[in-house]
Protein backbone atom coordinates (compact mmCIF):
# COMPACT_ATOMS: atom_id res chain seq x y z
CA UNK A 1 0.00 0.00 0.00
CA UNK A 2 1.10 3.98 -0.65
CA UNK A 3 0.89 4.88 3.08
CA UNK A 4 1.12 2.45 6.30
CA UNK A 5 2.60 -1.20 6.80
CA UNK A 6 2.32 -3.76 3.95
CA UNK A 7 -0.15 -5.43 6.49
CA UNK A 8 -2.17 -2.61 7.32
CA UNK A 9 -5.11 -3.52 4.98
CA UNK A 10 -5.63 -6.76 5.55
CA UNK A 11 -9.37 -7.74 7.09
CA UNK A 12 -9.69 -7.93 10.82
CA UNK A 13 -9.84 -11.52 10.20
CA UNK A 14 -6.14 -11.88 9.29
CA UNK A 15 -5.32 -10.09 12.90
CA UNK A 16 -2.36 -12.53 13.81
CA UNK A 17 -1.12 -10.58 11.08
CA UNK A 18 -1.53 -7.04 11.19
CA UNK A 19 0.57 -4.69 12.72
CA UNK A 20 -1.51 -1.92 14.66
CA UNK A 21 1.17 -0.06 15.24
CA UNK A 22 1.19 0.87 11.39
CA UNK A 23 -2.00 0.99 10.69
CA UNK A 24 -3.57 2.83 8.55
CA UNK A 25 -5.74 5.75 10.02
CA UNK A 26 -7.83 7.65 7.16
CA UNK A 27 -9.24 10.01 9.98
CA UNK A 28 -5.50 11.21 10.34
CA UNK A 29 -4.31 11.14 7.04
CA UNK A 30 -7.64 12.11 5.39
CA UNK A 31 -9.69 13.94 7.79
CA UNK A 32 -13.36 13.46 8.79
CA UNK A 33 -15.18 15.02 5.63
CA UNK A 34 -13.40 12.93 3.01
CA UNK A 35 -15.45 11.21 0.99
CA UNK A 36 -15.24 8.73 -1.67
CA UNK A 37 -15.74 10.41 -5.06
CA UNK A 38 -18.70 9.18 -7.62
CA UNK A 39 -17.40 6.78 -10.38
CA UNK A 40 -17.62 9.29 -13.03
CA UNK A 41 -15.60 11.58 -11.54
CA UNK A 42 -12.65 8.69 -10.32
CA UNK A 43 -10.28 9.05 -13.84
CA UNK A 44 -11.15 5.84 -16.68
CA UNK A 45 -11.38 2.57 -16.57
CA UNK A 46 -10.49 0.68 -19.44
CA UNK A 47 -9.31 -2.71 -20.61
CA UNK A 48 -11.31 -4.67 -17.84
CA UNK A 49 -12.03 -7.76 -19.81
CA UNK A 50 -15.84 -9.19 -20.51
CA UNK A 51 -16.02 -12.72 -20.99
CA UNK A 52 -18.85 -14.65 -22.17
CA UNK A 53 -20.00 -17.48 -19.57
CA UNK A 54 -17.63 -20.07 -20.13
CA UNK A 55 -19.69 -23.43 -20.51
CA UNK A 56 -22.71 -21.53 -22.09
CA UNK A 57 -20.66 -20.50 -24.83
CA UNK A 58 -18.23 -22.85 -25.38
CA UNK A 59 -19.08 -26.35 -24.53
CA UNK A 60 -23.13 -26.16 -24.34
CA UNK A 61 -22.84 -29.94 -24.42
CA UNK A 62 -20.94 -29.88 -21.33
CA UNK A 63 -22.85 -27.25 -20.00
CA UNK A 64 -26.35 -29.15 -20.75
CA UNK A 65 -24.82 -32.83 -19.34
CA UNK A 66 -23.94 -31.12 -16.19
CA UNK A 67 -27.55 -29.63 -15.70
CA UNK A 68 -28.62 -32.97 -16.16
CA UNK A 69 -26.42 -35.37 -14.56
CA UNK A 70 -26.21 -32.36 -11.32
CA UNK A 71 -22.38 -32.70 -11.26
CA UNK A 72 -19.71 -31.51 -12.95
CA UNK A 73 -19.51 -31.77 -16.19
CA UNK A 74 -15.55 -32.96 -16.67
CA UNK A 75 -13.30 -35.03 -14.69
CA UNK A 76 -10.25 -33.80 -15.82
CA UNK A 77 -9.52 -31.11 -18.31
CA UNK A 78 -6.08 -29.41 -19.59
CA UNK A 79 -5.68 -25.21 -19.91
CA UNK A 80 -3.04 -24.58 -22.47
CA UNK A 81 -1.58 -21.69 -24.10
CA UNK A 82 -0.14 -22.03 -27.28
CA UNK A 83 0.67 -20.94 -30.54
CA UNK A 84 1.46 -21.87 -34.40
CA UNK A 85 4.45 -19.99 -34.52
CA UNK A 86 6.43 -18.20 -32.20
CA UNK A 87 9.64 -16.12 -31.49
CA UNK A 88 12.33 -17.19 -29.11
CA UNK A 89 13.73 -14.74 -26.20
CA UNK A 90 15.16 -11.94 -27.39
CA UNK A 91 13.67 -12.78 -30.66
CA UNK A 92 16.63 -14.93 -31.80
CA UNK A 93 14.71 -17.49 -33.93
CA UNK A 94 11.44 -18.45 -35.24
CA UNK A 95 9.71 -21.63 -34.22
CA UNK A 96 6.74 -22.39 -36.18
CA UNK A 97 5.87 -26.03 -35.56
CA UNK A 98 3.02 -24.89 -32.91
CA UNK A 99 0.01 -27.12 -35.13
CA UNK A 100 1.89 -30.40 -35.39
CA UNK A 101 2.87 -30.53 -31.60
CA UNK A 102 -0.60 -29.51 -30.65
CA UNK A 103 -2.13 -32.44 -32.47
CA UNK A 104 0.08 -34.78 -31.63
CA UNK A 105 -0.57 -33.77 -28.08
CA UNK A 106 -4.25 -33.90 -28.14
CA UNK A 107 -3.59 -37.01 -29.28
CA UNK A 108 -2.06 -38.26 -26.30
CA UNK A 109 -3.58 -36.40 -23.51
CA UNK A 110 -6.83 -37.78 -24.88
CA UNK A 111 -5.75 -41.63 -24.71
CA UNK A 112 -4.43 -40.80 -20.96
CA UNK A 113 -7.60 -39.87 -19.63
CA UNK A 114 -8.06 -36.15 -20.51
CA UNK A 115 -11.95 -35.63 -20.90
CA UNK A 116 -11.24 -32.01 -22.66
CA UNK A 117 -8.98 -29.50 -23.66
CA UNK A 118 -9.08 -25.59 -23.80
CA UNK A 119 -6.38 -24.26 -25.78
CA UNK A 120 -5.88 -20.34 -25.44
CA UNK A 121 -4.91 -19.93 -29.46
CA UNK A 122 -2.06 -17.15 -29.01
CA UNK A 123 -0.86 -17.40 -33.06
CA UNK A 124 -2.33 -13.71 -33.45
CA UNK A 125 -0.07 -12.44 -31.66
CA UNK A 126 2.61 -13.14 -34.22
CA UNK A 127 0.98 -13.46 -37.43
CA UNK A 128 -2.70 -13.12 -39.03
CA UNK A 129 -1.80 -15.74 -41.46
CA UNK A 130 -2.51 -18.92 -39.78
CA UNK A 131 -3.45 -20.04 -36.35
CA UNK A 132 -4.50 -23.69 -34.52
CA UNK A 133 -7.89 -23.35 -35.91
CA UNK A 134 -7.44 -26.11 -38.46
CA UNK A 135 -6.28 -28.31 -35.27
CA UNK A 136 -8.62 -28.10 -32.98
CA UNK A 137 -11.56 -28.59 -35.25
CA UNK A 138 -10.09 -32.15 -35.69
CA UNK A 139 -11.64 -32.45 -31.85
CA UNK A 140 -14.91 -31.45 -32.36
CA UNK A 141 -16.51 -32.02 -28.66
CA UNK A 142 -13.20 -32.51 -26.82
CA UNK A 143 -11.28 -29.50 -27.70
CA UNK A 144 -12.58 -26.19 -26.96
CA UNK A 145 -10.33 -23.44 -28.87
CA UNK A 146 -10.33 -19.45 -27.54
CA UNK A 147 -8.70 -16.90 -29.49
CA UNK A 148 -6.62 -15.29 -27.59
CA UNK A 149 -3.94 -12.80 -29.45
CA UNK A 150 -2.63 -10.90 -26.31
CA UNK A 151 1.00 -9.94 -26.31
CA UNK A 152 3.63 -10.44 -24.14
CA UNK A 153 4.95 -7.10 -22.09
CA UNK A 154 8.50 -7.76 -23.58
CA UNK A 155 10.71 -10.75 -25.27
CA UNK A 156 13.86 -9.97 -24.06
CA UNK A 157 16.41 -12.38 -23.36
CA UNK A 158 17.11 -13.97 -19.57
CA UNK A 159 20.04 -11.98 -18.97
CA UNK A 160 18.39 -8.61 -19.87
CA UNK A 161 18.23 -5.66 -17.46
CA UNK A 162 14.26 -6.66 -18.00
CA UNK A 163 14.00 -10.11 -18.54
CA UNK A 164 11.29 -11.53 -21.10
CA UNK A 165 8.29 -12.87 -19.04
CA UNK A 166 4.94 -14.36 -20.30
CA UNK A 167 2.02 -12.49 -19.23
CA UNK A 168 -0.05 -13.05 -21.83
CA UNK A 169 0.44 -16.61 -20.70
CA UNK A 170 -0.36 -15.76 -16.93
CA UNK A 171 -3.58 -14.27 -18.21
CA UNK A 172 -4.94 -17.03 -20.37
CA UNK A 173 -4.39 -19.66 -17.55
CA UNK A 174 -6.24 -17.36 -14.86
CA UNK A 175 -8.82 -17.22 -17.36
CA UNK A 176 -9.26 -20.43 -17.68
CA UNK A 177 -9.16 -21.77 -14.23
CA UNK A 178 -11.57 -18.75 -13.31
CA UNK A 179 -14.02 -19.62 -16.28
CA UNK A 180 -13.77 -23.65 -16.76
CA UNK A 181 -12.23 -24.37 -13.18
CA UNK A 182 -16.00 -24.66 -11.66
CA UNK A 183 -17.38 -27.32 -14.52
CA UNK A 184 -14.60 -29.74 -13.90
CA UNK A 185 -13.03 -31.87 -10.59
CA UNK A 186 -9.31 -31.36 -11.60
CA UNK A 187 -7.46 -29.22 -13.90
CA UNK A 188 -3.87 -29.93 -15.62
CA UNK A 189 -1.46 -27.39 -16.06
CA UNK A 190 0.71 -28.70 -19.07
CA UNK A 191 2.50 -26.84 -21.97
CA UNK A 192 2.00 -28.31 -25.87
CA UNK A 193 5.82 -30.00 -25.26
CA UNK A 194 5.33 -31.37 -21.92
CA UNK A 195 3.99 -35.35 -22.03
CA UNK A 196 2.86 -36.96 -18.30
CA UNK A 197 3.67 -40.18 -19.19
CA UNK A 198 1.14 -43.10 -16.08
CA UNK A 199 3.93 -45.24 -14.75
CA UNK A 200 3.61 -48.47 -12.33
CA UNK A 201 0.17 -49.73 -12.09
CA UNK A 202 -1.21 -46.70 -13.40
CA UNK A 203 -2.84 -46.78 -17.64
CA UNK A 204 -4.38 -43.40 -16.97
CA UNK A 205 -4.46 -40.10 -15.04
CA UNK A 206 -8.21 -40.31 -13.97
CA UNK A 207 -6.61 -43.55 -11.80
CA UNK A 208 -4.00 -41.81 -10.24
CA UNK A 209 -6.40 -38.92 -9.13
CA UNK A 210 -8.35 -41.47 -7.57
CA UNK A 211 -5.84 -42.20 -5.50
CA UNK A 212 -4.78 -38.70 -4.64
CA UNK A 213 -8.23 -38.05 -3.71
CA UNK A 214 -8.27 -41.09 -1.40
CA UNK A 215 -5.17 -39.67 0.42
CA UNK A 216 -7.33 -36.52 0.75
CA UNK A 217 -4.05 -34.48 -1.94
CA UNK A 218 -5.34 -31.58 -3.66
CA UNK A 219 -2.16 -30.94 -5.89
CA UNK A 220 0.08 -33.20 -7.29
CA UNK A 221 3.93 -32.04 -9.04
CA UNK A 222 5.82 -33.38 -11.42
CA UNK A 223 9.31 -32.59 -12.04
CA UNK A 224 10.71 -31.05 -15.33
CA UNK A 225 13.86 -30.95 -16.88
CA UNK A 226 14.40 -30.84 -20.79
CA UNK A 227 14.87 -34.20 -22.76
CA UNK A 228 17.28 -34.89 -25.84
CA UNK A 229 16.28 -35.70 -29.26
CA UNK A 230 17.33 -38.88 -30.82
CA UNK A 231 19.68 -38.98 -33.68
CA UNK A 232 17.79 -41.54 -35.43
CA UNK A 233 14.44 -40.05 -35.54
CA UNK A 234 15.76 -36.46 -36.58
CA UNK A 235 16.46 -35.32 -40.25
CA UNK A 236 20.73 -35.57 -41.10
CA UNK A 237 21.54 -32.47 -39.97
CA UNK A 238 22.67 -29.90 -42.99
CA UNK A 239 25.42 -27.41 -41.23
CA UNK A 240 24.76 -23.67 -41.20
CA UNK A 241 27.96 -21.95 -41.27
CA UNK A 242 26.62 -18.45 -40.50
CA UNK A 243 27.41 -16.15 -37.00
CA UNK A 244 24.33 -14.20 -37.53
CA UNK A 245 22.25 -17.36 -37.27
CA UNK A 246 24.33 -19.63 -34.93
CA UNK A 247 25.08 -16.83 -32.73
CA UNK A 248 28.98 -17.96 -33.01
CA UNK A 249 31.94 -19.12 -35.59
CA UNK A 250 30.78 -22.67 -34.59
CA UNK A 251 28.43 -24.06 -37.25
CA UNK A 252 24.93 -25.15 -36.11
CA UNK A 253 22.24 -26.64 -37.84
CA UNK A 254 18.58 -26.56 -37.95
CA UNK A 255 17.02 -29.53 -35.70
CA UNK A 256 13.87 -31.36 -37.90
CA UNK A 257 12.20 -34.18 -36.72
CA UNK A 258 11.43 -36.90 -39.36
CA UNK A 259 8.39 -36.42 -40.75
CA UNK A 260 7.09 -40.42 -40.21
CA UNK A 261 7.89 -39.91 -36.32
CA UNK A 262 6.13 -38.11 -33.63
CA UNK A 263 8.14 -35.67 -31.09
CA UNK A 264 7.30 -37.81 -28.42
CA UNK A 265 9.33 -40.22 -30.26
CA UNK A 266 12.11 -38.05 -30.62
CA UNK A 267 12.43 -35.99 -27.80
CA UNK A 268 12.62 -39.32 -25.70
CA UNK A 269 16.11 -39.14 -24.42
CA UNK A 270 15.82 -38.47 -20.86
CA UNK A 271 19.39 -37.62 -19.48
CA UNK A 272 18.71 -38.97 -16.11
CA UNK A 273 17.39 -42.53 -15.46
CA UNK A 274 14.95 -43.52 -12.98
CA UNK A 275 14.12 -40.57 -10.27
CA UNK A 276 15.06 -37.74 -11.14
CA UNK A 277 17.91 -36.59 -8.39
CA UNK A 278 17.65 -33.33 -10.46
CA UNK A 279 15.10 -30.70 -11.24
CA UNK A 280 14.91 -27.45 -14.14
CA UNK A 281 13.79 -25.09 -11.66
CA UNK A 282 10.49 -25.85 -12.83
CA UNK A 283 7.42 -28.50 -12.21
CA UNK A 284 3.92 -29.10 -13.61
CA UNK A 285 0.57 -29.86 -12.16
CA UNK A 286 -2.81 -31.61 -11.51
CA UNK A 287 -4.56 -29.88 -9.22
CA UNK A 288 -8.95 -29.55 -8.11
CA UNK A 289 -9.85 -26.60 -9.44
CA UNK A 290 -11.99 -25.88 -6.14
CA UNK A 291 -9.21 -25.89 -3.94
CA UNK A 292 -6.63 -24.03 -6.00
CA UNK A 293 -7.91 -20.56 -6.21
CA UNK A 294 -4.54 -18.73 -7.93
CA UNK A 295 -2.01 -20.91 -9.71
CA UNK A 296 1.07 -19.60 -11.61
CA UNK A 297 1.89 -21.36 -14.69
CA UNK A 298 4.40 -24.34 -12.16
CA UNK A 299 3.16 -23.72 -8.93
CA UNK A 300 -0.31 -23.16 -6.69
CA UNK A 301 0.33 -19.86 -5.43
CA UNK A 302 -2.92 -19.29 -3.48
CA UNK A 303 -5.60 -22.46 -1.61
CA UNK A 304 -8.38 -22.48 -0.06
CA UNK A 305 -5.68 -23.19 3.20
CA UNK A 306 -3.55 -20.24 2.66
CA UNK A 307 -6.82 -17.87 2.60
CA UNK A 308 -7.58 -19.30 6.10
CA UNK A 309 -6.80 -17.51 9.36
CA UNK A 310 -5.21 -19.33 12.64
CA UNK A 311 -8.55 -20.57 13.62
CA UNK A 312 -9.53 -21.36 10.42
CA UNK A 313 -6.94 -23.60 9.59
CA UNK A 314 -6.68 -25.19 13.16
CA UNK A 315 -10.50 -26.35 12.84
CA UNK A 316 -9.59 -27.45 9.17
CA UNK A 317 -7.01 -30.23 10.88
CA UNK A 318 -3.57 -28.33 9.88
CA UNK A 319 -1.23 -26.99 12.20
CA UNK A 320 -1.00 -23.10 12.32
CA UNK A 321 2.36 -21.93 10.82
CA UNK A 322 2.69 -18.01 9.74
CA UNK A 323 5.54 -19.06 8.12
CA UNK A 324 4.95 -19.89 4.40
CA UNK A 325 5.63 -23.49 3.76
CA UNK A 326 4.52 -26.33 1.21
CA UNK A 327 0.72 -26.96 0.91
CA UNK A 328 -0.15 -29.91 2.76
CA UNK A 329 -2.18 -31.21 0.56
CA UNK A 330 0.15 -31.28 -1.92
CA UNK A 331 2.89 -33.80 -2.58
CA UNK A 332 5.29 -34.79 -5.71
CA UNK A 333 4.20 -37.38 -8.23
CA UNK A 334 6.31 -40.75 -7.86
CA UNK A 335 7.94 -41.07 -11.46
CA UNK A 336 8.82 -44.62 -11.07
CA UNK A 337 4.92 -45.87 -9.71
CA UNK A 338 3.08 -43.34 -10.32
CA UNK A 339 3.50 -40.90 -13.65
CA UNK A 340 7.15 -39.36 -14.96
CA UNK A 341 7.21 -35.99 -17.19
CA UNK A 342 9.11 -35.93 -20.55
CA UNK A 343 9.67 -32.21 -21.65
CA UNK A 344 10.24 -32.13 -25.48
CA UNK A 345 11.16 -28.67 -25.80
CA UNK A 346 11.97 -27.36 -29.16
CA UNK A 347 15.49 -26.62 -29.88
CA UNK A 348 16.49 -23.69 -31.67
CA UNK A 349 18.81 -23.69 -34.69
CA UNK A 350 21.46 -21.38 -32.65
CA UNK A 351 21.29 -23.42 -29.60
CA UNK A 352 22.96 -25.81 -32.14
CA UNK A 353 26.60 -24.72 -32.20
CA UNK A 354 29.40 -27.12 -31.72
CA UNK A 355 26.54 -29.64 -32.11
CA UNK A 356 28.51 -31.37 -34.85
CA UNK A 357 31.81 -31.98 -33.82
CA UNK A 358 30.83 -32.69 -30.23
CA UNK A 359 29.05 -35.64 -31.12
CA UNK A 360 31.38 -37.12 -33.07
CA UNK A 361 33.23 -37.70 -29.88
CA UNK A 362 31.19 -40.02 -27.28
CA UNK A 363 30.04 -38.53 -24.23
CA UNK A 364 31.05 -35.19 -24.90
CA UNK A 365 28.97 -32.78 -22.85
CA UNK A 366 28.29 -30.35 -25.49
CA UNK A 367 26.43 -32.85 -27.16
CA UNK A 368 22.90 -32.91 -26.47
CA UNK A 369 21.60 -35.76 -29.10
CA UNK A 370 21.25 -39.60 -27.72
Amino acid sequence: PRYGSPDSFLPPRYAEFINRTGEFNTAVEWGDAHILPKIEDSGRWENIPICKPSLMSYDPEGFQREKEQQKKAHRLVSCVWASAGYATRGERFSISDGQRRLREWLHYVFVIGFDHVFVYDNSGAHSNETSLKSITDEFPGKVTRLVWPSNVCNNNRNFADSPGERSSQYAAESSCRLRFGPHTDWIGQFDIDEYLSPQGEYNSVPQLLDKLEEEGKKIVSFGSWRAWPRKNMIEEPVAIQNRSICDTAEPCFELKVRPEKTVLQTYNCDRQSGQKKEKMPAEKQLYQASYVKLHFVHYSTVTNLTLMNKEETKAFGQPWKKKLAADPLSRFGDELTEGNMLHTKAIATQDTAGWLDACKERGHQMCRIG
